[in-house]
């Protein structure tokens, strides 16, 4: 039988995770298992599809940067280029993978589907989650129902959208959930069944690829600002003065923020710098002029966006060069 070519693009993390011992879940080596012994370790991907395995960085991802991601996209765009490819799967850490994903989908074509997958266990793990994981992702990749899908997240037995993706559990392997909402797909005996059609839920997200045509070299800065007891406004012109173009507020509540708190951000955005309004609580939306005045201090309303999704989004569409107005009605497409 002639199978479909995957792509497998390792970045390393836990699902690539070495311990001293077999009983350690925590104190493990992220990236340190080579992608050759990943495929290795799971013979059922072989039977699954013609598996193309590259690695170009080995890292644990609270250490992924702009760099990495423009690298990625680059890689992917490449390899969607390509006819006869049927989907492609990266390996990731799960601490920025929700991260990663948004930027895929927002960055590339969604033809090609991409499953970011990894695992909360190392791969030396007694009860290793890594490799169901990525047969579970690379059966997800190929499966036909996907095309159109963009990029997606592959973790405990279900796929979640990028938008919506979220890591809420330090250890457990069941960390992931769908934030505000369901998973598009359960994996029921390594095989996803999809509760949403793939393509109809990639149609319902925004997509920037038509205004990123060409890569920089870097992308703008947008810093995080976290709204707290006795939260210190001059962070603001301190992350100002080290170049951030964004900030995004971690706010309280529905995207609450202190007075002072505000009149800095405000202050920020009548330079031109692009204030995004999130909130540190899990689930909800923040609605525009919802308990803060946007209109008045110049701010965008994150919606559904968590804060550290808000950042990402910020930095690209300052790069594709969206205005205050622009990046709001990008917001509420999610």
């Amino acid at each position: 039988m002639d199978l479909p070519r995957l792509l497998l693009i390792a970045t390393g993390g836990t699902i690539a995770g070495a311990a001293p011992s077999a009983d350690r879940t925590q104190g493990y080596r992220p990236g340190a298992v080579p992608v050759s012994a990943l495929v290795d370790a799971v013979p059922a991907l072989r039977g699954l599809a013609r598996i193309e395995a590259e690695q170009p960085f080995a890292i644990g991802s609270q250490h992924m940067t702009g760099a990495h991601h423009l690298a990625l996209v680059a890689r992917i765009r490449a390899a969607q280029a390509d006819p006869g490819l049927a989907g492609i799967v990266v390996t990731h850490g799960t601490d920025t993978l929700e991260e990663s994903a948004l930027l895929l989908d927002l960055a590339c074509p969604r033809g090609v589907p991409v499953v970011l997958t990894g695992a909360m266990r190392p791969a030396t793990a007694i009860g290793a989650d890594g490799p169901m994981n990525l047969y579970a992702a690379a059966a997800v990749a190929v499966d036909p129902a996907a095309r159109g899908a963009g990029a997606l997240v592959l973790m405990n037995d279900q796929v979640f959208g990028p938008d919506r993706a979220a890591k809420v559990h330090t250890s457990r392997t069941d960390a992931f959930v769908a934030r505000d909402g369901a998973a598009l797909a359960s994996i029921l005996d390594g095989r996803p069944h999809w509760h949403l059609p793939a393509a109809e839920a990639a149609t319902r997200r925004p997509s920037l690829l038509d205004r990123l045509t060409t890569l920089p070299t870097t992308l703008p800065r947008v810093d995080i600002v976290a709204q707290h007891v006795d939260a210190d406004p001059a962070i603001v012109p301190f992350l100002l003065s080290r170049g951030a173009r964004g900030l995004v507020l971690a706010g309280t509540g529905h995207g609450t923020v202190s007075d002072p708190m505000r009149d800095a951000l405000s202050a920020a955005a009548a330079t031109g710098c692009l204030v995004i309004r999130a909130s540190r609580v899990a689930n909800g939306p923040v609605t525009r002029n919802a308990g803060v005045d946007d209109d008045a201090g110049g701010f965008v309303a994150a919606g559904w966006l968590s804060p550290h999704k808000a950042r990402l989004v910020a930095s690209l569409a300052l790069d594709a060069g969206l205005g205050r107005d622009a990046v709001q009605a990008l917001v509420d497409g999610f």
